[in-house]
């Protein structure tokens, strides 16, 4: 790291400096390195050097890298608009941003067919080449991550001394194991506030080309990033959903105000891609005891009935199928399966 980024760095950990005053400390003083001279007409909170280099070895201590806009290596997609982060912290392989993106978000307690459609989904745009973008949440973004886990990225709302949420966990180790992205715009130790998030949902917009939106209620956090996705000029589409089913008013009527509506995935991949696109619903491959367990759990089962069928040393394979979106655990320790 540059001493210029360095001292950018030290501005970027007051609370109250964000991304345009950043941009503007840079107008006023042509660098940061004169802004840091002059930094008591900034803030009084401006920490000092030998804090943010502290700061630096505290980030390797998590396996956590920064990058900052100074650095030509960091995402092209954040530069376009001067409220987007101006630093990104990430764990992971940050060239998963070289490859042309979908961003898809929704709830996080959606149904069934709505999570099976976006890992789908997912999946499809994995084998096509895209990298698929969502916020790490459980629900939809676990789907849409879980189809294409070798290159997806995931946007935390929180620092990455904590990986939220932690129900998730074992998700982020996998997509981190597989070759993945985690990123974040928050220092590495701000927890998972509530007012991180519509901040995420920008970026989150920011890193699509395109952006899907899966099933969403009236109110969700998927519809801010669908206004932020328009606000950046992104395509937005929508999957359509059953009207008597609350969890998909939002969505549905992103569509009756002009969203696309992303009703086939074989045609969506059309349009965004051209003829070539690559597309099979044919069902995965299996072996025996995967899917002896999958005809099983055509039914909700619990866990108990699970062991009692299956035995004991049937849990890795349980995780590795909910990994895969293959089987879903519902409320009350029952799964079911997906596919």
């Amino acid at each position: 790291m540059v001493e210029e980024e360095i001292f950018l760095l030290a501005f970027h950990l007051v609370d109250g400096i964000g991304p345009v005053k950043i941009r503007r400390i840079l107008e006023e003083f042509g660098s940061f390195e004169e802004a840091y001279k002059n930094r008591d007409k900034i803030s009084p909170k401006v920490p000092d050097i030998t804090t943010v280099e502290n700061y630096l070895k505290e980030l390797k201590k998590f396996g956590v890298n920064v990058l900052t806009f100074l650095n030509p290596k960091f995402p092209k997609r954040l530069m376009d608009f001067e409220n987007l982060p101006k630093v990104i912290y990430y764990k992971g392989n940050i060239n998963t941003l070289e490859n042309p993106t979908v961003s898809i978000v929704g709830t996080r307690y959606p149904s069934l067919p709505a999570k099976n459609f976006v890992y789908k989904l997912s999946s499809a745009l994995f084998e096509n080449g895209f990298a698929v973008v969502s916020g790490g949440a459980l629900g939809i973004d676990s789907s849409a991550h879980k189809g294409a886990i070798s290159r997806t990225v995931v946007v935390m709302g929180c620092g990455l001394s904590r990986l939220y949420p932690k129900e998730n966990r074992p998700l982020f180790d996998e997509i981190l194991d597989k070759g993945g992205l985690i990123i974040s715009e928050f220092p590495l130790y701000i927890p998972p506030n509530k007012g991180n998030f519509p901040a995420r949902n920008r970026v989150i917009a920011a890193l699509g080309d395109f952006v899907v939106i899966g099933q969403s209620p009236a109110k969700s956090g998927a519809l801010i990033t669908a206004r932020w996705a328009l606000d950046y000029g992104k395509e937005v589409w929508a999957i359509p959903g059953d009207p008597e089913d609350i969890r998909n008013y939002g969505s549905n009527k992103l569509i009756y105000d002009g969203a696309k509506p992303l009703y086939d995935i074989a045609e969506f991949l059309k349009e965004i891609k051209g003829e070539s696109f690559v597309y099979s619903s044919k069902r995965p491959e299996l072996n025996e005891k995967e899917s002896a367990l999958i005809e099983f759990l055509r039914e909700e089962k619990s866990l108990d009935e699970i062991i009692e069928n299956f035995g004991n040393d049937i849990f890795p394979l349980l995780f590795n199928l909910q990994i895969k979106g293959y089987v879903s655990e519902l409320p009350g320790k029952l799964f079911r399966s997906n596919i």
